[in-house]
């Protein structure tokens, strides 16, 4: 009997000591890969020279999503993200994104048009990959000398290519990676850059809530513009989203800019704004009103842009963000009109499904 139990304890630490099979490998690495990266950027004294209005390849920031850009901005823990979200959250993409295609154009300020294409298959042995394509197109630009003659047109444009993977790592909560291609070209001058993005997506059963964060941009430039190194715009974000139990409603909240406490804008004329300002200026809230399954009407508010374009004379709508999702036999259409105060505004066009 001795022998026997003696034997057993051996097989069951001989067990949990085995060498782990090819798929628990993978999850081993991914999830290190992303702590490490979350762990070396937690510290905003050593990033936030990364970030801010100094930074180049700020298209990277922008939403080019309709949904989310009509629920305020760029959100990170969003309910049944469609293809495109990955290069928000890299940990978005999970099994039910397999086979779907997303597309959105951004119809910009003065002329500008941005287009965003994406696409994700899941391997069951390995995880989720994602594909996608960000470009700008910032139409003719005027050219002119110190003393204004008129010397013709250029073209100005920016390109990204991303690829992303994705893997649960523990019950509910899944870890991905994103790295980034980046282009950018005005006139005679252009320059690259690779980045990476890194993102975990939780589901909590109990409060129906999911919790998403994500660290975007981490990178360098592989070529310069005119010889000179210039950061990339390093973000961090995490976020909740909830819905109500009996209104049929989802709340969505990101916190954003993490490793830039102190966001200035033209309005506090070098002075530091207050605790209270600070906080709401890193705040994007937003909510869906989920009539149906196949109709959804979507309404979001970010304080950071209102704060920068507000018209202070009046009340200004700048930072709100309206939209609505249709699903018709299969494709699922969004739309979503963002305010730029006195600059107009920006209306996103996007169009999914599985093929």
């Amino acid at each position: 009997m001795l022998f026997y139990q003696i034997n057993s304890l051996n097989n069951q630490i001989n067990y949990k000591m085995r060498i782990p099979e090819a798929g628990s490998r993978y999850t081993l690495y991914l999830s290190g890969i992303v702590l490490m990266l979350f762990f070396c950027f937690a510290d905003a004294r050593t990033v936030s020279a990364n970030s801010g209005g100094d930074s180049i390849f700020r298209f990277m920031q922008l939403t080019g999503n309709a949904r989310t850009a009509a629920l305020g901005g760029s959100h990170v823990a969003l309910a049944n993200p469609d293809a495109a979200l990955f290069m928000t959250n890299p940990a978005y993409l999970s099994p039910d994104s397999h086979s779907n295609i997303s597309l959105t154009w951004l119809n910009h300020i003065s002329d500008i048009n941005m287009g965003v294409a994406a696409g994700a298959y899941h391997v069951e042995s390995l995880g989720t990959f994602g594909v996608g394509l960000r470009f700008i197109n910032y139409g003719d630009i005027r050219r002119a000398d110190e003393s204004g003659t008129d010397l013709g047109n250029f073209s100005a444009n920016d390109l990204a290519f991303s690829l992303g993977f994705s893997r649960e790592v523990m019950p509910n909560l899944r870890a991905g990676i994103t790295g980034n291609a980046i282009y950018a070209g005005y006139d005679d001058f252009n320059s690259t850059a690779i980045s990476f993005d890194a993102g975990l997506y939780y589901f909590w059963e109990e409060l129906n809530m999911y919790v998403g964060g994500a660290i975007t941009n981490i990178g360098f430039q592989v070529s310069t513009f005119d010889g000179r190194d210039e950061s990339l715009p390093l973000n961090i974000r995490l976020g909740m989203s909830r819905r109500l139990e009996y209104v049929p409603l989802r709340i969505n909240l990101t916190f954003h800019s993490l490793n830039q406490w102190e966001m200035e804008t033209f309005r506090d004329e070098g002075e530091s704004p207050s605790f209270t300002s600070n906080l709401f200026r890193h705040i994007t809230v937003g909510g869906e009103l989920l009539l149906s399954d196949n109709f959804h009407i979507r309404v979001g508010y970010d304080h950071l842009t209102n704060e920068e374009l507000k018209v202070s004379t009046r009340l200004d709508t700048a930072g709100f963000g309206i939209g609505l999702g249709l699903n018709i036999r299969g494709f699922v259409f969004d739309f979503s009109r963002s305010s730029f105060s006195d600059l107009g505004g920006v209306t996103r066009i996007g169009i999914q499904t599985y093929l």
